[in-house]
């Protein structure tokens, strides 16, 4: 993710293929910059529990993540997992992994023209068939305007507070 998918990206630029990413390697702050193409289709999985992370509270991981995404992309989505770690663990990839392709392979098909809403409320529904795991996923609706979906035991919790610190901030 930080090495290959740049160098894919910056050689075929918005004529990449779609992309899983395990960790978030291509959104961190690297030694070069990354020329992230409008039109990658991207599906970023990252974890709290990720080294990756460093000393960001996971709220600050994830909005630094989302600002690595192009203003003008809206085919980019991020399963944040609180319990993950750098690498996700056997379970937890093998429940999110198949409707994450399947996400993909929608999005290319569609491009920006449509959101793939049935294939991510499958990986939402992939991650909370096992009850263990929590967390956010957040995908672009359009350009620069992203959804922000808590799952888990938390996530009733997560969501009344993100609610109250957006109508803290003056928002809707």
């Amino acid at each position: 993710g930080q090495v290959v998918l740049p160098y894919i990206w910056r050689a075929l630029g918005d004529r990449s293929p779609p992309a899983v990413v395990l960790n978030g390697g291509c959104a961190m702050q690297l030694h070069a910059a990354v020329q992230w193409p409008k039109a990658a289709v991207t599906f970023l999985l990252i974890g709290g529990q990720d080294n990756f992370r460093g000393g960001m509270t996971p709220e600050e991981y994830v909005a630094d993540t989302k600002s690595r995404v192009p203003v003008g992309n809206s085919t980019t989505a991020i399963l944040f997992v609180n319990e993950m770690i750098h690498m996700p663990q056997a379970n937890l990839l093998a429940a999110v992994l198949p409707p994450m392709l399947k996400t993909l392979a929608a999005w290319q098909t569609s491009g920006s023209a449509r959101v793939p809403q049935a294939e991510l409320k499958a990986v939402l529904a992939a991650v909370a068939q096992s009850r263990c795991w929590s967390g956010r996923l957040l995908y672009t609706q359009a350009a620069g305007s992203w959804q922000d979906i808590p799952f888990g035991p938390s996530s009733a919790i997560a969501s009344s507070q993100h609610s109250q610190r957006v109508a803290a901030l003056g928002g809707a």
